[in-house]
């Protein structure tokens, strides 16, 4: 996913940052995932942060024009301080009606994005049934899990669980759990290890979305935020708008699921052998 800069939106002396993103991109993703009734389909998911880029711009929108609306009331010299608040904040009373929408749709399609990934991502991809050479491989990983003592096989699969062994994990979830020499429930608990390992691109194309997501409500509530910073006696706004980087209901279960996917551990780089030396 390609990040562009950061760039600044001025009012005043008020500030808006925010990140330029190609949306295209993000907007034409595609996650392969199985439906209720066990068939495979293609899901353009990446179109559900359509209402992301729409909250992105209308939040700049907003900023540029009720900034030049508070600017415009501030320099009326016919105004008297108390006027210029007053009429200043029916501009701040404005931002939330004004992004409101825009918001909803977005935390309806965080939720539509967050449930059909926990629902259509499966553990692993199975087998072509032309790919002999991949049938025969998962048989002897699952008879050399099958063949471990008590001891070893607690180690691997504790091993597996935290995101090692992703080949063995794939051939022990193919196939029924006893040809391994596990019970169906330790099976189960490998399910995540298996999404982790037949998944790894989509699930970091996942946070990728996720943090856009993030910063575009961000954006939003600096937007608001920094609308209030110029209007005198705005405290009780601020704080109102700083809750909105809280998330939704979507963005706090797709960041829950994310966060139970384990990460395969780092490999080492062999040491140099001018340093060995």
């Amino acid at each position: 996913m390609k990040i562009g800069k950061r760039s600044v939106l001025k009012v005043g002396l008020a500030n808006l940052h925010y990140s330029e993103y190609d949306h295209a991109h993000i907007e034409s993703r595609t996650f392969g995932i199985q439906r209720p009734d066990g068939t495979k389909g293609t899901w353009q998911a990446g179109g559900l942060l359509k209402s992301v880029r729409h909250l992105q711009g209308l939040a700049l929108e907003t900023f540029k024009d009720i900034g030049e609306e508070i600017l415009s009331v501030r320099n009326n010299k016919d105004l008297n301080a108390a006027a210029v608040e007053r009429m200043s904040k029916e501009q701040i009373d404005d931002i939330a009606p004004t992004l409101m929408p825009a918001m909803e749709k977005v935390a309806k399609d965080m939720l539509a994005l967050a449930q059909t990934v926990a629902e259509g991502f499966a553990p692993v991809t199975p087998r072509a049934s032309s790919d002999v050479v991949g049938f025969l491989a998962d048989q002897e990983l699952r008879a050399i899990v099958r063949g471990l003592s008590p001891e070893e096989r607690r180690t691997l699969i504790a091993e597996a669980r935290a995101g090692s062994h992703p080949d063995i994990v794939e051939a022990v979830l193919r196939a029924n759990p006893m040809l391994s020499g596990l019970s169906t429930e330790v099976a189960e608990s490998l399910s995540r290890a298996g999404i982790a390992a037949s998944r790894a691109e989509d699930i970091e194309e996942l946070k990728q979305m996720l943090a856009v997501y993030d910063d575009v409500l961000a954006t939003a509530s600096n937007a608001g935020v920094a609308l209030s910073g110029m209007v005198a006696n705005s405290n009780g706004y601020t704080g109102r708008f700083e809750k909105w980087k809280s998330g939704c209901e979507g963005s706090i279960a797709l960041r829950g699921w994310l966060a139970k996917m384990p990460t395969r551990p780092a490999t080492k780089a062999a040491p140099d052998e001018s340093e060995a030396a």
